[in-house]
C-alpha cells in the first residue's frame, strides 16, 4: 500500500485529489465536528478509499490543519481587503469587519471546530495567530487614522481587547440557532463598537480639558 510521502511531488491530478479530499473533510467537519470525524467518513465522502486519502494525509490531524491553515490565510486576505482606500467612516469599517468575520464563520462551521477543538499542527497555529493579529492591526490602523495621538501599542491593545469580544460572543453565535444568529451578530457589533468608540473620546478628554481651561483664564 503507498502511503504518505510528505516530501513526493504531486501532478495537477494529484493537487486535484487532495483539493477534492480537503472538501470532502470540511463537510465531514461541519456535520459530525471534529472529535466524531473519521479518516474513514472523509474518505467515504470524497468517494475514495481510506489508503488513497492516506497516500495524501498520514491522519486526521494533518487534515484539519491543512483545513484550518487554508481558512485562516482565506479569512485575513478577505480582511486586509476591506477598504483598502480607508473611505469608510470608523463606525461602518469596523461593523465591516465584524460582518465578514461571522459570515465567514457562519459559511464554514468547519472552521470554528477545527480552531476550538483540533490539535493543530505548528504551522497551521502560526496561521490563526496571523488570523488574529489582521483583526488587531485592522482596529489599531482604524483607531490610528481617527487619533492620530494613540499609540501604537494603546492602538493594538484595544484591537486586541475588540478581538476578545468578537471571540466570546462567536463562540454562543457558533452554537446559536439560526434563528438567534441576527441578534448576537447586532449584539457583537454593539458590544465591540461601545468599546471602542469611547477610546477616541477619552483619548481627546485632555485636549478639551486643556482648551476650556485655557478659555476660562481668558475670561478672569
Amino acid at each position: 500500500m503507498t502511503v504518505f510521502d510528505p516530501n513526493r511531488k504531486r501532478n495537477a491530478r494529484g493537487e486535484q485529489r487532495q483539493q477534492d479530499l480537503l472538501r470532502a473533510a470540511a463537510l465531514v467537519f461541519g456535520r459530525l465536528g471534529y472529535h466524531e470525524t473519521t479518516t474513514n467518513a472523509i474518505a467515504s465522502k470524497a468517494g475514495v478509499s481510506p489508503a488513497t486519502l492516506y497516500q495524501f494525509f498520514p491522519n486526521k490531524d494533518a487534515i484539519a490543519s491543512a483545513l484550518a491553515s487554508s481558512y485562516a490565510r482565506e479569512m485575513a486576505e478577505a480582511e486586509r481587503s476591506i477598504d483598502p482606500e480607508e473611505e469608510l467612516d470608523f463606525t461602518t469599517a469596523i461593523t465591516e469587519l465584524i460582518d465578514l468575520c461571522t459570515s465567514f464563520n457562519q459559511k464554514r462551521p468547519e472552521f470554528h471546530t477545527l480552531v476550538v477543538d483540533a490539535p493543530l499542527a505548528p504551522s497551521a497555529r502560526e496561521d490563526k495567530k496571523k488570523l488574529g493579529q489582521a483583526f488587531v492591526n485592522f482596529i489599531a490602523e482604524r483607531l490610528a487614522k481617527e487619533l492620530p495621538s494613540l499609540s501604537h501599542s494603546e492602538a493594538l491593545h484595544h484591537g486586541q481587547v475588540a478581538l476578545m469580544i468578537f471571540r466570546g460572543i462567536l463562540d454562543e453565535f457558533m452554537i446559536s440557532s439560526p434563528r438567534a444568529r441576527p441578534r448576537l451578530q447586532q449584539a457583537m457589533r454593539t458590544a465591540i463598537l461601545r468599546y471602542l468608540l469611547p477610546v477616541l473620546l477619552e483619548e481627546n478628554q485632555p485636549i478639551v480639558a486643556r482648551t476650556s481651561q485655557k478659555r476660562g483664564d481668558r475670561s478672569l
